[in-house]
């Protein structure tokens, strides 16, 4: 690869690597070679995507002088470690066709959630800025005026009755400082995110209960999906376990699959081992060893994917559901305190002037 292809190079996102193995798979399976399906995928790419173009020629490149479909992956940098296995078991097995779609339909689940939960995080963060903006309009304009309108009708307000209404001026002052300090939380928490400090901004989000339980879905959920893909390309199940281990980001779920394959070292199944350590619920965990005897593991798995993604999307629901709510109620809640301080006092000048 020349310097300036490196210095161009990155990972591809998830979007890029679906439409990726989705055309390769296509190709492949209208008989098309992998050298001359990459061709024409390098072609098809627009200059303006240089990064993508240039993983692209340095596969095509490999792929002509005779590199393996795998190796050609590695040697861009652009594509995941285990997705760059996959191909490499796959070619060695000779279930290249199935794995590309296989792949295909992982990093398109995969964008459907991070997009799922995207979704779910930018809604905070415009009612964060809606309260914000509230507070500041009362604070500028709404509190001024009635002050202004209070010391003409009964000299001066803090010598009057009225003296509360300093109060809801304080505690307007303190929500929205205690509102400015979450929002500034939230974007430093996505900046870190984003800054690769994925690690730092879990363990903080671990401590709620909701968020441990939903990144473990998600870590379990990529987990099983590997697993899966490694045993659909012929995989062994202790190699498909080890290889699918670097996808786990939560170390209490990395901790137990490590137990697992200490086990299956020692001779037994994934299924028995799954099993014994409460990898999965209770209602997924009873139907591995049943389908593993039938040889029917590859549908079951399927099966526990789709009960993973409904639990990771029930979890992401949960989370926004509960946010959405507290944030709306503590606006019409605080609105609410400041409208009655700031009428109360008038109606009492009404009463007195009548």
């Amino acid at each position: 690869m020349s310097s300036e292809k490196k210095a161009d190079s990155r990972m591809l996102n998830y979007t890029e690597l679906t439409s990726f193995f989705e055309n390769m798979g296509m190709m492949v399976k209208s008989g098309i070679s992998v050298s001359e399906a990459m061709s024409l995928l390098k072609e098809e790419t627009p200059s303006s995507e240089q990064a993508l173009k240039n993983a692209f020629d340095t596969m095509a490149d490999d792929l002509y002088m005779g590199k393996p479909f795998g190796d050609a992956m590695r040697d861009t940098g652009a594509f995941p470690d285990y997705s760059v296995d996959m191909i490499s078991t796959s070619e060695y097995t000779g279930k290249l066709e199935s794995t590309l779609f296989h792949l295909a339909d992982y990093y398109r689940t995969e964008n459907s959630m991070k997009t799922t939960l995207v979704s779910a995080v930018r809604y905070p963060v415009i009612m964060l800025l809606m309260v914000i903006a509230v507070l500041v309009v009362m604070l500028a304009l709404v509190f001024p005026a009635f002050y202004g309108v209070y010391e003409n009708l009964a000299g001066s307000l803090s010598a009057s009755s009225y003296g509360y209404i300093n109060v809801s001026f304080t505690l307007t002052k303190v929500m929205l400082g205690i509102m400015i300090v979450l929002l500034a939380a939230m974007i430093a928490g996505i900046t870190m995110w984003r800054g690769g400090k994925k690690d730092t901004v879990r363990n903080f989000l671990s401590k709620f209960s909701s968020f441990r339980e939903l990144f473990r879905s998600m870590d379990l959920y990529r987990f099983t999906s590997c697993f899966d893909m490694f045993l659909s390309s012929g995989e062994h199940q202790d190699e498909a376990l080890v290889k699918s281990m670097p996808v786990v980001e939560t170390e209490a779920l990395r901790a137990l699959l490590q137990r697992c394959k200490e086990k299956m070292d020692g001779g037994m199944s994934f299924s028995q081992t799954a099993y014994e350590e409460h990898l999965y619920d209770q209602t997924n965990n009873r139907m591995l060893i049943p389908a593993e005897r039938s040889g029917m593991l590859d549908t079951i798995m399927q099966k526990i994917l789709s009960n993973l993604k409904v639990s990771i999307e029930k979890s992401i629901g949960h989370i926004a559901n509960t946010v959405e709510p507290l944030l709306t109620g503590v606006l019409m809640i605080f609105i609410g305190i400041m409208l009655v301080s700031l009428m109360v006092p008038l109606i009492g000048i009404m009463n007195s002037i009548g």
